[in-house]
């Protein structure tokens, strides 16, 4: 009898084992077959037949298959709220990539800038959102700033982020286009741009705060306790610029893809990010009015291009939130990026003023 226990127990073993192994090849069958069908049926969405509506419903199911976490949150409900119970950290985790180019962040910067084919949203947008960015309009007309005290507030969650080394300027990196000087950093290009448009008279707050502190991926929530401290100081605060600098990968880019040349100066192109709290699995509990802000975003691209033709890229639309829940005229610009120097941002910053200024009133 115990021999025949022992002859079972391997064959039920033995079983088990390759049922295992059918699983993972089912599984990962399933997922090539599902990504040439999803290339395939994609040229296919627009062609106005009957169908077409059922093929959107398609792709979006299978969006959601492809990412096996959407599966698990299917099954376990909780794990969708995870976003909402720890916002912050989740939060940090996803939008620290927005400007950085390390292959090991989700997003590349293949995804983030090819100018001459500029993304206008995230790859990983629902169908719904992009729908929605396609029917915003430029009408947000003049903006009007009333009462005392700033009405702009500057700041930067990646307060380290610096430019391509400049012989003629340089500085001391931390880690690759880092550095804890802000004074060659973006804090530096937000100093500037306070300067230009307190000198057109309109009121502005510029915090130098460094949010990074060593933790680059919980800058996110630092910044936002920076915003609520001054929104509790200056009630008057309407617009909410957080100042980056985007990043390429090393030969990615031309470092004269990065500039326009205005009066025989080379000044760094610059775009704004908007981000509508989507999030990539379960999104945040407090959405910004994304659309709101985008159309502020729209408004300052537009007018941008039409004083300085190319120096500014189109709106991007990403699923994070990037604070801009505490306004509906929070934006996060990128301004130049480490193929162009800190001098050829700061240029950038006249121009900047300048579209703001004939933006508001």
């Amino acid at each position: 009898m115990v021999h025949i226990r022992v002859i079972r127990a391997r064959t039920i073993a033995y079983y088990v084992l390759v049922a295992v192994i059918i699983g993972l090849i089912a599984f990962f069958a399933y997922q090539l077959i599902a990504r040439v069908c999803k290339g395939s049926f994609f040229a296919l969405l627009s062609d106005g037949s009957p169908a077409g509506e059922g093929r959107q419903l398609y792709l979006k199911v299978l969006n959601k298959l492809n990412d096996p976490r959407n599966i698990l949150a299917y099954q376990m409900p909780f794990l969708s709220g995870i976003s909402a119970e720890k916002e912050a950290a989740k939060e940090t985790a996803v939008e620290a990539s927005v400007s950085r180019g390390e292959p090991t962040q989700r997003q590349t910067e293949q995804n983030i800038d090819a100018p001459e084919v500029f993304l206008k949203h995230d790859p990983d947008m629902s169908e719904e959102i992009k729908i929605e960015i396609s029917k915003i309009k430029d009408d947000l007309g003049t903006i009007t700033l009333t009462g005392e005290g700033p009405q702009i507030l500057i700041y930067h969650t990646h307060s380290r982020e610096a430019y391509r080394p400049d012989p003629q300027n340089p500085y001391g990196e931390v880690e690759a286009f880092r550095s804890n000087d802000l004074n060659y950093t973006v804090v530096r290009v937000g100093e500037e741009l306070a300067k230009h448009l307190q000198a057109k008279g309109i009121p502005v707050l510029h915090d130098r705060t460094e949010h990074e502190q060593g933790d680059h991926s919980t800058a996110y929530q630092r910044s936002l306790e920076t915003i609520k401290k001054r929104m509790a100081e200056y009630k008057s605060l309407q617009i909410f610029i957080d100042l980056h600098r985007n990043a390429y990968q090393p030969g990615a880019k031309s470092p004269d893809d990065e500039v326009v040349v205005i009066d025989g100066q080379r000044v760094a192109k610059l775009f704004v990010v908007i981000g509508t709290g989507e999030g990539y699995i379960g999104g945040f509990s407090e959405k910004p009015n994304w659309k709101e802000n985008y159309k502020f975003a729209l408004r300052l691209t537009n007018k941008l291009n039409e004083l300085y033709p190319g120096i500014a890229k189109p709106v991007y639309v990403k699923p994070s939130r990037y604070n801009q829940h505490v306004s509906t005229k929070a934006i996060l610009i990128e301004v130049g990026s480490n193929l162009t120097t800190l001098e050829e941002a700061k240029r950038t910053t006249k121009y900047l003023a300048e579209a703001l200024s004939q933006i508001i009133e």
